[in-house]
This record gives structure tokens, sequence and C-alpha cells, in this order.
């Protein structure tokens, strides 16, 4: 007897579908800081579509391969994911996951074709891929390994300026600061099964784009980067701040929603007031998304 086929919310569950626009925001400020660094047109409406379809691809591959590979410790631990529920099976899932696969490479092979320099594009294309892969496999059995998960976001904002040459000094700064704070809530996330936080270094990490201001010009990149500020402490005092009311779930999600407001620093820093101002409207659509379809 065939299994039936799993509903589209199953599909959206396994996808983390809430935290997408997150991708389509760094990619937007990365190449967009890429132009603005190198003096150079932004990308045509192709070559967008073509980044935005191979970086959602690899986003959404990422996620079902993560459920994939931790589809027995899920079983062993009675953790409510959706193979783990009968919702979708193995086989499902890796069929999808190589279908994604495959649409990214078309995606980029698509775009190096539109681009002069495509070595850039393909080489931290595959970086991309490699680190997604080395953290769905090793997460469950080394700590530090949430570093590769900092690394698939820092490799994302890479990718995405090499769609229109090679990564200027400042994207590499920017990556290397999203990556910081990635990695510093991934360790928060190891604890979201016990409800704790272990330990204050994570939170530390995670003020790492505040070096974003040595760069500072203009009010806009400070107002950017005071909603960024408040929202992170905000979230604290109601998430962590008093362990009696401790919510490390809901501390994830508020983390990921400030992705955002990151990446309007950066387009702030670029000169690009318009783009910040559409990731504050990403910010603000995300804990919508959020209740909808869970982000962790």
């Amino acid at each position: 007897m065939s299994q039936p086929m799993p509903s589209l919310r199953t599909w959206m569950t396994l996808g983390r579908i809430s935290n997408l626009p997150t991708v389509w925001t760094n990619a937007l400020a990365a190449t967009l800081l890429a132009s603005s660094a190198s003096a150079l047109a932004p990308p045509s409406p192709l070559a967008w579509a073509l980044l935005l379809a191979a970086a959602s691809a690899l986003y959404l591959a990422g996620m079902l391969l993560n459920d994939l590979m931790d589809a027995d410790w899920d079983s062993r631990h009675h953790n409510p994911r959706p193979i783990a529920l009968g919702l979708v099976t193995r086989q499902q899932v890796a069929l999808a996951s190589t279908a994604l696969l495959l649409l990214a490479a078309a995606a980029l092979l698509g775009l190096s074709q539109l681009i002069a320099r495509p070595g850039w594009l393909l080489g931290s294309a595959a970086l991309l891929l490699g680190l997604i892969l080395a953290y769905n496999l090793l997460h469950k059995r080394h700590a530090h390994s949430v570093w590769f998960m900092g690394g698939c976001r820092a490799a994302l904002y890479l990718t995405a300026a090499a769609s229109l040459t090679a990564p200027p000094a400042p994207l590499w700064l920017c990556a290397l600061l999203l990556g910081t704070y990635i990695s510093g809530l991934t360790y928060v996330a190891r604890q979201e099964h016990l409800n704790q936080l272990a330990s204050l270094a994570p939170l530390l990490l995670m003020l790492s784009p505040l070096a974003l201001a040595v760069h500072a010009q203009g009010l806009w990149f400070w107002l950017m980067l005071l909603l960024w500020l408040g929202w992170l402490g905000l979230s604290y005092r109601r998430h962590l701040a008093a362990p009696e009311r401790r919510n490390v779930r809901a501390f994830i999600g508020a983390g990921l929603t400030a992705l955002p407001l990151i990446d309007a620093m950066v387009l702030a820093l670029a000169g690009y007031p318009l783009g910040s101002l559409a990731c504050v409207g990403v910010f603000l659509l995300l804990p919508r998304l959020q209740q909808w379809v869970k982000p962790t």
C-alpha cells in the first residue's frame, strides 16, 4: 500500500517555512552591499530570480535533511517532528531533498551564465552546501558544530554577493558577524529541549553585529541598530531572564525574527534606506508567520 502524500502543512513544517524570508533578506543585503562597495549596478531581474530560487532551495533542502538525519534521535526521544509522528516517510523527505538540491544546482548554473566571474559564485555555493551537510551530520554529536550553522548564513552572504562580483572586503566582515550571531543563537537552541540556559556566552556572541557601528554613517543605521538591540533586550527579558518563566524556544524564535534587522543595518551602511525599510517589514511579518509554522 502506497504512503499517502503528506499535507502542505507537513512540508511547510519540515521546511521551517516561517524562516524563509530571512534567507531573502540575507540575499538582498549581501547583494546590494556588494553592489555599493564595488560601484556596480544591482543584478538584473532574472539574476535576482535565480539567486533567490537557489538560496531558497538550499535552505529548504537543509531543513529537510536536518529532519531526515535526526529521524532516529527524534524517534528515540519522542520528539514530535513530522517523520517521527508518521506524517511523512524518510523516502519522501529524501526524494524532496534531492529535488530541491537539483533545483538549486540548476538555478546556480543558470546564474553563472549571467556573470563575468562565476568561479566565486559556484565556489561559495559549494561551501554553503558543504556546511549544510556538515551541520546536519555532526550537530547531535558535537556541541561546537553550531559554527557550521553560523557558517551557512555567512556562506549565503558570500554566495549572494558573488552573484554580482567577487565579495568585497566589507562583505566578509558582515558575513563573519552574521555567522557569529547565528552560532550564538544555535548554542542557545541546543538547550531548547531542556528549556535551560547553560551559559551567557552565547548571548555575547549574539551581540557581535554591534561591531557594524564602527562603520556607521547616518541616522538611519542607528535607528536600525537600536531597534535590533531593543528587540533582543526585550526578548531576553521576556523569555530568558527569569528562570521560573524561561522559554528558550520563544527566545530562539525571537532571535530568528531579529535577522532581518541585521540585514537592515547592513543595507543602511550600503546606502539603501528603502532596502532597510523592506527588511523592517519582514521583521514585523515574521512573528505572525511563526504563529502559523513553528520556526524550530
